[in-house]
């Protein structure tokens, strides 16, 4: 008997319906080949219908809970001997990373697989915000259909590469290759692109400067060749705003509750705990703040979801927080300040009502083009009436600004107590803290936040402080002044 055995048909939809209840991936959840003590490499050939070792076959079933592999496997031929290969496809994955589980986007899958197959897409871009899961999907959708390419090319961007080292890169490939310019490099990937179906996957385009260059490149791979390549980045790039007959792009939103649900039992709940449905709209279905805040819970609140939802705050992990700091550090002057105002609004706000309350009257073309600058950067969500249409911020971005507009609002009044001068007033002139229509002062999450950081740093020395800054503001113009005196104001109110 034959010491190599292959998957049938049947088998392998067996093993498919097995990965699944386990949110387990094809080939890029390591657990799985992990638990067999074979390789990537391996499961990716048991897929393929390629022969393994007897063992190995046996211990991939058994890692998804397939005791009778004999049920998987193709017996027919188990003696025969192979004298030809047929010929199979090329498959770079080595940058692809491992994902630990995958859950739902089923409607999501269906729709890329169409674009790809039916619509012919050349270029199609996935975005959204951290943490949302576009690595992982794509990875699932590649999984789904590469055997319907001559090739499979997975890079990751997050080392930022120059676009000559990227066409280098890939070029190599094909041919071993120097490039010294960059359209000639295009030139030659265009050549290769269209001689062979080739599905190339460029994994976190938004840590890269996107140059002219860059967006040349990115237009050109959109026409004149038969393959698909595919982007994720965490903000839309202007080259992919235009949908043609040849381009797409498709914004990635959360997990529906559904596969939500069955994420958190894969974590550890039951799946009836009171709080889940809340839990998952809190951090809107991202997947990663999910799989993130659960140890949490668990650890801190024994499990109770509930409990945890009852303390009316979000905690994000550092991970997250770093990111999407980072993604805030990168906007605008006028992209700052109109999330601040989100901020401090905690609700949804019309356009025009954002407008009435910016300290200088702007071109409301630029406040427009600033609300769509965060929109594509997956920033906001957007709330539609049968009147009119409002923004807020999602609520993880919500705890970012507001801790970043705390902080810097603290390190202001410091500046200016220690220096006398109200030159480094910023946002404290441009925004006014408590929430517009509100007189709840007490209970205002931003100016509490700021009063219990500021009674750290001055203790029972604070309302002197804030009394010399009033002073300050003596002849000063109310420009000048902005929304300095109501802020310092309100908050010694605060301290009454």
């Amino acid at each position: 008997m034959s010491n190599s055995l292959k998957a049938s048909t049947t088998g392998l939809a067996i093993v498919e319906k097995a990965r699944k209840r386990l949110g387990w991936t094809k080939t890029s959840t390591a657990r799985w080949w992990q638990d067999a003590h074979t390789s990537r490499a391996t499961l990716r050939r048991f897929w393929q219908g390629d022969r393994i070792q007897h063992e190995i076959f046996i211990a991939i079933c058994q890692a998804v809970g397939i005791q009778d592999w004999q049920s998987i496997a193709d017996i027919s031929d188990a003696d025969s001997e192979i004298i030809l290969e047929p010929s199979k496809p090329y498959l770079d994955w080595y940058e692809a990373p491992d994902v630990e589980s995958f859950f739902g986007r089923n409607l999501e899958l269906e729709q890329l697989e169409e674009w790809i197959i039916s619509d012919r897409y050349k270029l199609i871009t996935i975005v959204g915000i951290a943490g949302i899961g576009k690595t992982a999907l794509l990875l699932a959708l590649a999984d789904r259909i590469q055997t319907q390419f001559d090739c499979l090319i997975w890079r990751s961007l997050y080392t930022a590469p120059s676009l000559i080292s990227l066409l280098e890169n890939l070029l190599n490939i094909f041919e071993q290759t120097v490039v010294n310019e960059v359209n000639k490099g295009t030139a030659k990937l265009i050549h290769h692109l269209q001689q062979r179906r080739c599905l190339l996957i460029l994994d976190g385009l938004d840590t890269v400067e996107l140059t002219s260059e860059y967006n040349r490149f990115f237009h050109q791979l959109s026409r004149h060749h038969k393959s698909c390549v595919f982007i994720t980045s965490r903000e839309q790039p202007k080259f992919s705003e235009i949908q043609s007959k040849t381009a797409n792009c498709w914004q990635l939103k959360g997990l529906s509750n559904l596969a939500a649900l069955e994420l958190l039992q894969s974590r550890g709940f039951t799946g009836k705990e009171l709080g889940l449905p809340n839990l998952i709209q809190l951090y809107r279905g991202n997947p990663l703040a999910l799989k993130l805040v659960t140890p949490l819970i668990q650890s801190v609140f024994g499990g109770n979801v509930a409990a945890f939802i009852n303390q009316h705050t979000l905690v994000i992990s550092d991970r997250l927080q770093i990111i999407l700091k980072q993604q805030f550090e990168q906007l605008s002057d006028l992209e700052q300040d109109i999330v601040y105002w989100l901020a401090i609004w905690q609700e949804p706000v019309t356009f025009c009502r954002l407008q009435t309350h910016l300290l200088i009257s702007v071109d409301p073309s630029m406040v427009l083009a600033g609300i769509l600058a965060l929109e594509r950067r997956a920033l906001l969500e957007k709330w539609v009436s049968s009147s009119e249409v409002a923004f807020t911020l999602q609520p993880m971005v919500m705890k970012v600004v507001t801790d970043e507009l705390v902080e810097n609002a603290a390190q202001e009044i410091h500046q200016v107590a220690e220096s006398y001068e109200i030159r480094h007033f910023k946002i404290l002139r441009t925004h006014w803290l408590l929430r517009p229509g509100s007189d709840d002062i007490i209970g205002d999450r931003i100016l509490y936040q700021l009063q219990e950081k500021l009674w750290r740093m001055y203790g029972a020395f604070l309302p002197q402080a804030l009394q010399d800054i009033l002073l300050l503001l003596k002849d000063k113009s109310p420009l000048a002044i902005g929304y300095i005196a109501s802020n310092i104001t309100t908050l010694l109110n605060c301290q009454q």
